[in-house]
């Protein structure tokens, strides 16, 4: 895996299955649950539910899993430099008035 510095190898891999799970339209812990050994913890899965969230990283359905895993990378590195991660909110949240 790239960027092990970054991430670990099993945090890498969790990102890819929790991606692959949302783009198959189907129930994201239990799909994770069966692609890795051992299973991660719910908390874990809810975590990349939420980085995905993220405005620099911005999850759309039907992204490739490594691009979104590139830009969650990113987002690190730049935190890591003392950039700031700012929260996304998901569009049925905005409030449209016009």
């Amino acid at each position: 895996m790239e960027d092990e510095h970054l991430m670990s190898a099993d945090q890498q891999r969790l990102v890819l299955a929790v991606v692959d799970a949302l783009n198959r339209n189907t129930d994201v812990h239990t799909a994770v649950r069966a692609a890795l050994g051992p299973p991660p913890a719910s908390a874990d899965v809810a975590t990349v539910l939420r980085i995905l969230a993220l405005a620099p990283v911005a999850f759309q359905r039907g992204e490739r899993p490594a691009a979104v895993l590139a830009r969650i990378l990113t987002a690190i590195e730049i935190h890591s430099e003392g950039g700031e991660l700012v929260p996304h909110r998901p569009v049925a949240e905005v409030e449209d008035r016009y």
